[in-house]
């Protein structure tokens, strides 16, 4: 069966693999439900490719903790530690495959999907990230990992109550939450459950008409901004790494063009790097983040800049040591202090197809709160020109397999392109168009 997965022992790490379809263009989401274990899901379809357990040295008989062996056993069944002790001290024997639960194992792909999606996107400190987690994570049966993103998320809930969101798309939230952090914060739960019941009976639509609009996250009101095919600076990569930031301290764009605004400054030697803030940022954090110019082939840093926040931005000017339009190679990044390596061509391509495939699926989400004023023809233009470039950078790794992938999802999403550029009365809605099930995150539905 496609749902399948196999155990094997790695005698090098310590660890019994079980491996199911690899993940595809969009690569993995990443759980740790209990100690020594680990499942990865693939963002884009949400399958279980991946579980590694710690099984640690052969010589210190370290037991597969009770939470583990719990979670294994909740997910694949009685059989599953059996299976998994076996397979760690028989590493010569085929053990058999392992079929996880379906509504268990989407439980934990959706909040897998979660935190991947929470590192790009362009509301990454709303409570309402830690909110849904605190649900999910609760019907996934991780009571602990519940209450601590209950926690997390309540007071910033009880503030964005405040601002009267729609009754059918937070009250059942609220409520959850509340339940939460009874024991822990009655306070906090007795506000939840007051301003809940007073949410108004009004579409989303028509609270976001009403809402100050974002920041700039996608520069044109339709489709793909002219803008972003006209780089600036010939030759010039840039790209926003989460991996590569404290977490919390920028807003992404809705694609990796706009993620950075990159432009020439007064002088051929320079270049301005321009950011958008979080709500929140931390001041002290951002002091230590430098915008840097690097030389991937070489792995050197051509030049490197501070950061200076003004209201809800934050530039930094480049000093090139010649002049920018002879850059051959040359990348702007986001660092979190002058230390940070420089990593490789082949790592940056990597990461930007991930980063690109994550916009992709965020526009086939249509997350109504991001951008209020786009249409649906926007979102499947920008979906369509995620999953091409997508598919450019696969191809320049030499992964011509999830370059291939991605093709297939630019090509299913570009037909309904050609459509609505024959129709213009499909523009307003597309329902022939089938993302990945499961609603929006919360976060994004709301942009708060």
């Amino acid at each position: 069966m496609p749902s399948e997965l196999t155990p094997a022992y790695d005698s090098d790490a310590f660890q019994v693999v079980l491996e199911g379809i690899p993940t595809g263009p969009a690569g993995g989401a990443s759980i740790v439900p209990a100690s020594q274990l680990e499942m990865v899901f693939d963002r884009a379809d949400g399958h279980l490719a991946r579980v590694i357990v710690d099984t640690g040295q052969p010589d210190s008989r370290t037991p597969l903790a009770d939470a583990a062996s719990a979670a294994l056993t909740g997910l694949f069944g009685q059989q599953a530690p059996a299976v998994i002790r076996d397979a760690a001290n028989q590493p010569s024997t085929q053990q058999p495959a392992l079929c996880p639960d379906a509504r268990l194992s989407a439980a934990w792909s959706r909040l897998a999907r979660l935190q991947g999606a929470q590192a790009t996107s362009p509301v990454p400190t709303s409570p309402l990230w830690a909110a849904e987690a605190a649900q999910i994570a609760e019907q996934a049966g991780l009571h602990s990992r519940a209450q601590a993103e209950a926690r997390r998320a309540a007071a910033g809930l009880a503030e964005l109550l405040s601002l009267a969101p729609p009754a059918h798309a937070l009250s059942r939230t609220a409520f959850a939450v509340a339940d939460l952090v009874e024991q822990h914060d009655p306070g906090t739960a007795r506000q939840l459950r007051e301003r809940a019941r007073i949410l108004p009976a009004i579409s989303l639509e028509r609270w976001l008409a009403g809402q100050s609009p974002p920041p700039a996250l996608y520069g044109g009101a339709r489709g793909p901004d002219p803008g972003m095919e006209r780089e600036q600076i010939p030759s010039l990569q840039w790209l926003l790494d989460p991996k590569l930031v404290a977490p919390g301290q920028f807003r992404p764009g809705l694609s990796p063009l706009t993620d950075l605004t990159v432009r020439p400054g007064d002088g051929q030697d320079r270049m301005i790097v321009e950011i958008l803030l979080a709500t929140g940022a931390d001041r002290d954090t951002l002091s230590r983040c430098r915008a840097r110019l690097v030389d991937p082939p070489a792995q050197r840093v051509l030049a490197s800049a501070r950061f200076v926040p003004e209201a809800s931005r934050a530039t930094a000017e480049l000093i090139s040591p010649f002049p920018i339009d002879e850059l051959k190679h040359g990348w702007v990044e986001v660092v979190a202090d002058s230390h940070s390596q420089v990593w490789s061509e082949h790592v940056r391509r990597l990461r930007r197809a991930w980063r690109w495939a994550g916009s992709a699926l965020r526009a086939e989400q249509r997350p109504r709160g991001l951008a209020p004023q786009f249409t649906g023809e926007d979102w499947v233009s920008l979906a369509a020109l995620a999953w091409e470039r997508c598919s450019h950078d696969w191809e320049d790794t030499g992964d011509t397999e999830r370059a291939l992938l991605a093709k297939r999802r630019h090509a299913a999403v570009d037909a309904i392109t050609r459509v609505l550029e024959q129709s213009s009365a499909l523009s307003a809605d597309i329902t022939v168009w089938s993302p990945l099930q499961g609603p929006v995150f919360l976060a994004e539905a709301i942009g708060r």
